[in-house]
């Protein structure tokens, strides 16, 4: 046993007995992890292919004296090289794909894409090679700032009394087509629901042209700050004289005449629809001359306040059949004028008239109004005196048809009416409304 033993020590020891052992070893794993098959991915040789989707593309050019357009944002590359070069491009951060413009004049030009950051053991292509770009001067000018808000967002009682931005003006630069088309510069607030106070919010500004489509211009600031003034939601209407008691035995009440013939009333809109007119109480029992009394307003149901709750009333009292006769030419004489008076046709402009939009579902849709955006416009009223001096603001409706709308921004006629006998004229022919579809 000791003889084996010595055998094999002898056999270990020897150094080309060591070299044949780890050469057949080497052999063995080799073979053993060698891929097994006819495959035909190319990572047998190496190599591989891989495509890089939405590769960033970087735009050099003069930015501070021309605008370029027509450069997607993104490209696809296609790489082919040895697989780990392909892995590590794949997952690296700094490739990128250039397109060179600083040298092209104003017009339109064929750009190639160069692609960087790739390693040159990769074969690189660029899919698409080339864009077709334009490239314009750049114009910058200072534009004033339009505030809007959807008054649908105010409490019922309340309405924008004014609106400033803070700052007035902003800087818009792009190129010189883009520019020339610019016809509104917006800067639309929103308000919390039923907002009754005034109020400051930040606002970011939209550029338009005439059709209200967004530019693609630059903006500096790119917000600004909305004062919004509310006020109460009022309405002038005329003050009709009620007499209270009865003059002195033998005499009577000539006329009476209230040193404010109009007051304003605050309320909700709806309830202000309704109110015609005031009934002031004057006092005239006992009256032996004409003197002035204090006459007391009636405040109309629905109504939240006046501008003021008394006036002034002259009260005209004289004798009775004292110079009947005169009394009788000049209220003849009168009459006839105000007969005369009366059939002459007359004009009147009645502001601030709230354009309602009929037949719109109000489950599917909401509505901002863009032109004007306080929704209202004037309306010009034309006829008899006599109608005329009688037609209060209650009494003209204005509404545009909007039972057949989509979304996004529309332009819908205004229609106005009124009594018979009345024409009416509104400010404008149409009002423009911004539609969005609820979900």
């Amino acid at each position: 046993m000791e003889r084996g033993q010595k055998i094999v020590n002898k056999f270990i020891d020897n150094p080309w007995m060591l070299r044949i052992t780890a050469l057949a070893l080497a052999i063995l794993m080799f073979f053993s992890v060698r891929p097994s098959g006819n495959t035909i991915d190319s990572t047998n040789s190496g190599i591989k292919e891989e495509v890089l989707r939405d590769v960033p593309v970087e735009l050099r050019y003069d930015d501070n004296n021309f605008v370029v357009t027509g450069v997607p944002q993104t490209v696809d590359v296609k790489i082919s090289g040895p697989v780990g070069i392909v892995i590590t491009t794949k997952t690296g951060r700094n490739i990128k794909v250039v397109a060179n413009i600083k040298d092209q004049p104003s017009g339109t030009h064929v750009v190639k894409f160069e692609p960087e950051g790739f390693s040159d053991k990769l074969a690189v292509e660029v899919e698409p090679k080339t864009a077709k770009v334009n490239v314009e001067e750049r114009i910058t000018k200072d534009v004033k700032v339009e505030p809007e808000i959807n008054e649908g967002q105010l409490a019922d009682t309340k309405y924008v009394k004014n609106m400033t931005t803070e700052p007035e003006t902003v800087t818009v630069s792009g190129a010189k087509s883009a520019m020339d088309r610019i016809t509104y510069v917006k800067a639309t607030v929103s308000a919390s629901k039923d907002a009754d106070k005034t109020f400051e919010k930040v606002a970011g500004i939209k550029i338009f042209d005439r059709n209200m489509n967004i530019l693609n211009v630059d903006v500096e600031p790119k917000t600004v700050k909305v004062k919004v003034e509310l006020s109460e939601y009022n309405k002038e209407v005329p003050l009709v004289v009620n007499q209270k008691g009865k003059p002195a035995k033998g005499y009577t009440v000539d006329g009476v005449t209230p040193k404010s013939d109009k007051v304003l009333v605050y309320g909700s809109r709806g309830n202000l629809e309704k109110i015609q007119q005031v009934v002031v109480n004057a006092d005239v029992e006992g009256l032996k001359k004409t003197t002035t009394v204090k006459g007391t307003l009636e405040k109309p149901t629905g109504v939240a306040d006046l501008s003021f709750a008394a006036v002034d009333v002259r009260v005209k009292v004289s004798k009775e059949n004292e110079t009947s006769a005169k009394n009788k030419n000049e209220t003849d004489t009168a009459k006839k004028a105000e007969e005369d008076t009366a059939t002459e046709d007359v004009e009147k402009t009645f502001k601030n008239i709230n354009v309602k939009l009929q037949g719109m579902n109000i489950t599917d849709y909401s509505a901002e109004f863009i032109t004007p955006s306080s929704g209202q416009i004037n309306v010009i009223a034309k006829g008899a005196s006599k109608l005329i001096s009688a037609l209060t603001t209650a009494d003209i409706q204005a509404f545009a048809n909007a039972s057949k709308i989509d979304d996004g921004i529309q332009e819908l006629p205004i229609q106005v009416k009124s009594s018979e006998g009345i024409e009416l004229t509104p400010s404008l022919d149409q009002i423009k409304v911004r539609f969005t579809k609820q979900d």
